[in-house]
């Protein structure tokens, strides 16, 4: 009996201390917890999702080079294809300040079949273009944007010359509004012209899911282009949907109305360059007015120059956070 205690009592020494060597270690070793590991882990995962730089939203391209595409937007080029895929969409006056409009679409994480109509390009579309670090896509230019491009170095795939034959044209849409392309097409022929493949574009700042508070408000925004826009904010989603010349906006590729996350009046002086073509400042600063989640924010916009960065700030001076998800800058002045 004595020596059946003798050798528990031994067994006993042992495991209590290695319950203490293990609670040593515990406590030395951060990484080692078991409250809430589960959740813990899910975290890092997370964390572990790359992000893209333009929309916030997790993206596998999020280290990528993005591509800029010039759209036209007519009677005749209704509906358009792919801008509900892209990651920022600019809007502006393409001849006067009222006058008809183009976007510069920039495409990142998604990777639409078609992009178009794709028309020519402005000025002052290659200063944005340069500040995002876009491989730009244009069917031709004018004059004075053909210039700019070449002097400030902006890699460009022009669909007159057709690298790659990325571009083509589609015989049941009239001429000039034919012209198409898909990112696919336009990665191959940048890729042949040796472009550089990765983003040197430094991003927006985000909001946190919990940072983003829904409002229940009534929401319109108006633009008094030639071809006017309206945005309809939704309450139940936060999204701000388009409307372009009094009716819903359908993208082609999706068959769904084109929305927003977040909505800029970017306001600036625009004039007239040459017949046709629109004078727009875009490096500078100038009043701003950002819309998100139902609620109006007052601002500023700043470009320091053309491979500059197009910031928004609030009226604290502090860098807008915008929702995850596609963001629209309507020019207007």
């Amino acid at each position: 009996m004595a020596k059946r205690e003798k050798i528990l009592s031994i067994i006993l020494i042992f495991v209590f201390l290695g319950a203490g060597a293990f609670l040593i270690f515990s406590k030395g070793n951060k990484s080692w917890s078991f409250k809430g590991n589960g959740e813990s882990l899910k975290k890092a995962e997370a964390k572990k999702v790359p992000k893209s730089p333009f929309s916030g939203l997790p993206c596998e391209n999020a280290d990528a080079r993005a591509f800029g595409v010039i759209i036209a937007e007519y009677p005749e080029t209704m509906p358009l294809s792919s801008p509900a895929q892209a990651d920022i969409v600019i809007e502006a006056p393409t001849n006067t300040s009222k006058g008809l409009t183009r976007l510069l679409a920039i495409y990142q994480c998604q990777s639409p079949k078609e992009i178009g109509s794709i028309r020519s390009v402005r000025p002052y579309m290659t200063d944005l273009a340069l500040g995002f670090d876009l491989v730009f896509s244009s069917w031709g230019a004018c004059d004075s944007a053909a210039s700019r491009i070449k002097n400030i170095g902006l890699d460009w795939l022009d669909a007159r010359v057709n690298p790659s034959g990325a571009f083509f044209r589609k015989r049941n849409i009239p001429a000039p509004h034919n012209g198409f392309s898909s990112l696919g097409k336009l990665k191959v022929a940048a890729g042949n012209l040796g472009m550089r493949k990765e983003n040197k574009f430094e991003g927006y700042k985000f909001l946190e899911e919990n940072e983003i508070i829904i409002s229940s408000e009534d929401q319109e925004i108006n633009i008094d282009y030639h071809y006017p826009v309206k945005y309809i904010y939704d309450q139940k989603t936060g999204d701000y949907l388009r409307f372009w010349n009094g009716s819903e906006m359908i993208d082609r590729n999706t068959s769904k109305q084109i929305f927003a996350k977040n909505v800029i009046l970017m306001k600036t002086a625009i004039g007239v360059l040459s017949p046709g073509v629109a004078d727009i400042k875009v490096v500078g600063s100038g009043e701003a007015k950002i819309y998100q989640s139902g609620k109006e924010i007052k601002g500023t916009w700043e470009k320091k120059n053309s491979k500059g960065k197009l910031s928004f700030f609030d009226e604290n001076g502090e860098e807008i956070k915008f929702v995850p998800g596609l963001i629209w800058i309507e020019i207007t002045d």
